[in-house]
């Protein structure tokens, strides 16, 4: 929201109130919990679970089918899958002139990985991500207690078909098992196969992947989903719940369980500087002013609402045209006394996300856009060249 148009000193105070609240309101978002927004991210089951989105088809259809061709679906790959070999086999990558390079081949059609710098290759089993911005390898392996643990990748592949390090990897001075990738240990595995999984079978302390449901399907979202889809078969009455009960807060978080939440991190952590909250849009949303003041609008007969779903249907992929987010912001932002403050600068007639929420280069090749929504400073991090 921008300021009000004052004077130059006005303002600077102003801005100085503002900073101050949004600190405060950190604090207290900090401290907001919801036990109806805290929820395992998968359903961790010893057996394997069918997938209610089978049966959600036959009174669903035409979301299902949207559901279906959308980057949640698609949030796990096999190793071997056709397409995965075909964006990796073959390839090399080096991170710099004199480090180790990374490449990939197909060995009887299952995607391998190795390095010069590391005694030998390794599997990769699995794909995270949907491709949509990036598809990051994952071997797994079992550790000294027979559970499941996992090497995530340190080259991974970023639209529109180049490889490069996986944000957060150092491939400057690695050795032994580091240049092909970082492993985890067992929690962390589960939590990362948790976000990219509707239902993960363990059974004592492994992970039944001949049983996993891969991608984010509807029970994964939608709670009692398959104490809906029974009530359905039998004719009893509904069960689900709806996130329309949910408070925007308990929605973000929702959504955040995967693409992080604002009370897992430290105040020191949120700090709009720090490139890295951009991968989290959750965080950012969470963090924005037009999120904490939602409630002081009045909407009328329809309260104003600022959540995920606000701008995002999950059910499909997102709009890549800036003018549906646009129109979506001026349904707040506008003349009337009703209405959030209209933006001062001349851009905003066309294009109020490139100042407010622009894309930014998060790592090498990804770029994301940035979710914190607000008036930004020379030591925000800088937004993304417009060819990007």
């Amino acid at each position: 929201m921008p300021l009000p148009r004052t004077s130059n000193g006005v303002r600077l105070v102003f801005a100085g109130v503002v900073i101050v609240l949004c600190w405060g309101m950190q604090a207290w978002l900090i401290g907001q919990r919801s036990d109806r927004s805290s929820f395992d991210p998968a359903l961790r089951t010893a057996d394997a679970v069918a997938p209610v989105a089978e049966r959600c088809a036959a009174c669903h259809p035409g979301v299902c089918q949207e559901m279906a061709a959308s980057p949640h679906s698609r949030t796990l790959s096999d190793g071997h899958d056709p397409q995965i070999l075909s964006r990796f086999a073959g390839r090399s990558y080096q991170s710099a002139p004199g480090g180790p390079t990374v490449s990939f081949e197909d060995r009887n059609q299952q995607l391998w990985m190795k390095s010069d710098a590391s005694p030998e290759a390794i599997r990769v089993d699995w794909m995270f991500g949907s491709g949509r911005h990036a598809m990051t390898p994952v071997s797994l392996m079992v550790n000294s207690d027979g559970a499941t643990e996992l090497i995530e990748g340190s080259v991974s592949w970023f639209p529109p078909g180049e490889l490069g390090v996986t944000p957060g990897a150092n491939l400057t001075d690695a050795s032994g098992i580091a240049p092909l990738g970082a492993p985890h240990d067992h929690a962390t595995t589960l939590e990362c196969f948790g976000c990219h999984v509707t239902h993960l079978p363990v059974e004592r302390g492994r992970i039944r992947t001949d049983a996993l449901f891969r991608g984010v399907s509807c029970e994964r979202c939608h709670a009692g989903g398959e104490q809906h889809a029974r009530a359905m078969e039998q004719g009893g009455p509904l069960s689900l719940q709806s996130w329309s009960d949910l408070t925007p807060l308990e929605s973000v978080n929702r959504c955040g369980e995967c693409h992080r939440r604002a009370d897992q991190l430290t105040p020191e952590e949120l700090s709009p500087e720090r490139t890295v909250l951009v991968r989290f849009a959750s965080v950012g949303l969470a963090m924005s002013r037009c999120f904490l003041e939602q409630g002081q609008l009045d909407g009328g007969e329809k309260s104003a609402r600022l959540d995920c779903l606000t701008c995002h249907d999950p059910h499909r992929p997102a709009e890549k045209s800036f003018q549906p987010y646009v129109q979506t912001c001026l349904q707040c932002h506008g003349p009337q006394k009703s209405q959030a403050r209209e933006c001062t600068s001349p851009q905003s007639a066309s294009n109020c996300l490139s100042c407010h929420m622009p894309s930014v280069n998060v790592a090498d090749k990804l770029v994301l856009t940035d979710h914190w929504i607000r008036v930004r400073k020379d030591s925000d991090p800088p937004a993304a060249a417009e060819s990007n």
